[in-house]
C-alpha cells in the first residue's frame, strides 16, 4: 500500500537531518550516488537570508542533474572576509534552513571562495555559478582544473534581472530601521520629521523569478493571488475527493524575512494533513497594520520562498485583516495558529468558530525558534548600519586617548617638586 501524503510528510521530516553531511563524508556521498548513476549538481554560497532569488537559482541547479549538493560557506570564513559582524545567522541555522527547500538534497559545510577540497571529495558532475560569483573570484582556475580533472564541467547561469543578492537586502533592512529609529527620537523630542515610505522603502521585489529551464521546479504553479482562483482550487480539491479522503491543513502568517523558525512552524503544520495551504496577508493590508517599512518583502517574493519549501502544498495571498474570510471559503480539516498570550481568547474568535462550524479543528503550537524572529534579524542587521554611520562617535581608541588628556598643572606641579 502506498504512502499517504501525510506519511510521506512525516517521513521527510523524520529524515531532514540526514540532508546535512559532514565534509569527511562527501567522498562516500559521491561514491554512493554515482553508483546510482545520478548526475550530481554542486553549488555554494552564504544564505544568509533566503530570497526568491536563490530559490530560483537553486531550482535551475538542481534542474542540471539529480542530486543538489549545497556548499555552504562557513562563519569562519565570512567573518574572515567580511568582518567580525558577518554572517548574520550561524551555519547550523542557514544549513538547517537550506534542507527545507524542495530543491536541495544535500548541505555541507566549505570555505567562501575555497571549494577545491569539496571538488575532490565530491567528484560534482557539474559545478552551478553565476556571472556575479565567477566574477569575485570564488571559482578560479584551480578549481576548475579540479572540476575537469573529476570529469566535470562549470556550468554559468546569467544573473537573474531585476538581481538583488542577499546583501542588497540587508542593506535594504538595515536603511529601513535605522531610519525608523531615528524618526521615533525626533517625534519623542517633538522636532517635526516626515516619513514618505512609498517612494523611500518599498517592499523589495524579485520580479516573477520565472527559471529559464524548464525542467526547474517553479514555485510560481503554487501561489494563488485572488479569490476566484483559490474557489477553483477548491473545486478541484472536492473534484479529487479531498473533502474525505484527505485532509486540507492551513495556516497563516507574514513571513516577513522567512527563517529557520517560520519554516519549523510550517512543516509541523504540514504534518498535520495531506495537502498544506499557507495564507499570506497582502502589502496593503500589512502595511496598514504594521505601518512603516512593512512588509519588507512583496507578497509575491515572499509567497515565492514559502512555495519552494517542500512541505507547501500552496500560498494564498488573501487581502484581508483577518483569515476569517478565507477560513470560512477553505473549510479546512485543521486550522494551525500560534501559541502565545495574545492568542489565548482564541476560542472566542469568529476564526475559531468558523472552522468548528465546519467540522474542522483549530491546533496550536508555540513559535518554534525562542530566540529567533524577523525583528531580531532586523534589529542586527541596523547594529551594523548604526555601527557605520556613527563610527567617528564610536571610535574606542580615540575615546581612550581623550580619557587620557589630564591636566597641565600636574606638570608644573610635578616640576616644583623637584626644584625643592
Amino acid at each position: 500500500m502506498p504512502l499517504s501524503t501525510q506519511a510521506v510528510k512525516k517521513r521527510t521530516a523524520q529524515n531532514r537531518y540526514k540532508k546535512i553531511v559532514d565534509f569527511k563524508n562527501l567522498a562516500r556521498l559521491s561514491a554512493n550516488l554515482h553508483k546510482q548513476g545520478k548526475k550530481i549538481v554542486f553549488t555554494t554560497g552564504s544564505f544568509e537570508v533566503v530570497t526568491p532569488g536563490h530559490c530560483r537559482f537553486l531550482a535551475e541547479a538542481r534542474a542540471c542533474g539529480d542530486v543538489l549538493v549545497v556548499g555552504l560557506c562557513s562563519d569562519r570564513s565570512i567573518s574572515k572576509l567580511k568582518g567580525p559582524d558577518y554572517p548574520l545567522l550561524n551555519q547550523d541555522a542557514r544549513s538547517e534552513m537550506l534542507t527545507y527547500l524542495r530543491s536541495v538534497d544535500y548541505v555541507t559545510v566549505v570555505d567562501e571562495g575555497e571549494p577545491h577540497a569539496a571538488i575532490v571529495l565530491l567528484a560534482p558532475d557539474i559545478f552551478y555559478t553565476n556571472t556575479k560569483e565567477l566574477e569575485n573570484g570564488n571559482v578560479d582556475e584551480q578549481a576548475e582544473f579540479l572540476l575537469k580533472r573529476a570529469g566535470g564541467k562549470l556550468v554559468v547561469c546569467e544573473d537573474h534581472n531585476p538581481y538583488k543578492s542577499a546583501r542588497d537586502l540587508i542593506e535594504h533592512v538595515a536603511d529601513l530601521r535605522f531610519t525608523e529609529i531615528v524618526a521615533s527620537y525626533l517625534w519623542s523630542k517633538h522636532i517635526a520629521f516626515g516619513l514618505d515610505s512609498v517612494p523611500n522603502f518599498k517592499p523589495a521585489d524579485y520580479g516573477d523569478q520565472t527559471p529559464q529551464d524548464r525542467k526547474a521546479f517553479n514555485p510560481a504553479e503554487f501561489i494563488y493571488k485572488d479569490k476566484a482562483v483559490l474557489e477553483a482550487f477548491i473545486q478541484e480539491r472536492a473534484r479529487l475527493g479531498w473533502t474525505t479522503k484527505a485532509k486540507l491543513v492551513f495556516v497563516s502568517g507574514s513571513y516577513d524575512l522567512l527563517h529557520v523558525g517560520h519554516a519549523r512552524f510550517v512543516e509541523k503544520a504540514s504534518l498535520l494533513g495531506d495537502f498544506l495551504l499557507v495564507g499570506i496577508p497582502s502589502d496593503a493590508k500589512i502595511k496598514a497594520m504594521k505601518g512603516y517599512g512593512r512588509p519588507i518583502i512583496s507578497e509575491y517574493s515572499r509567497a515565492y520562498v514559502l512555495a519552494s519549501l517542500d512541505f507547501v502544498d500552496g500560498v494564498y495571498i488573501f487581502d484581508d485583516f483577518t483569515v476569517a474570510d478565507t477560513l470560512a471559503t477553505l473549510k479546512p480539516n485543521v486550522f494551525f495558529t500560534v501559541a502565545e498570550e495574545w492568542n489565548s481568547g482564541l476560542k472566542q474568535s469568529p476564526e475559531y468558530k468558523i472552522v468548528r462550524k465546519s467540522g474542522g479543528r483549530v491546533v496550536t503550537a508555540p513559535r518554534q525558534s525562542p530566540f529567533l524572529s524577523s525583528s531580531s534579524m532586523i534589529n542586527r542587521m541596523a547594529a551594523k548600519k548604526v555601527k557605520d554611520i556613527f563610527k567617528e562617535c564610536m571610535d574606542e581608541d580615540k575615546i581612550k586617548l581623550m580619557q587620557r588628556e589630564g591636566s597641565k598643572f600636574k606638570l608644573h606641579a610635578e616640576s616644583d617638586v623637584k626644584k625643592t
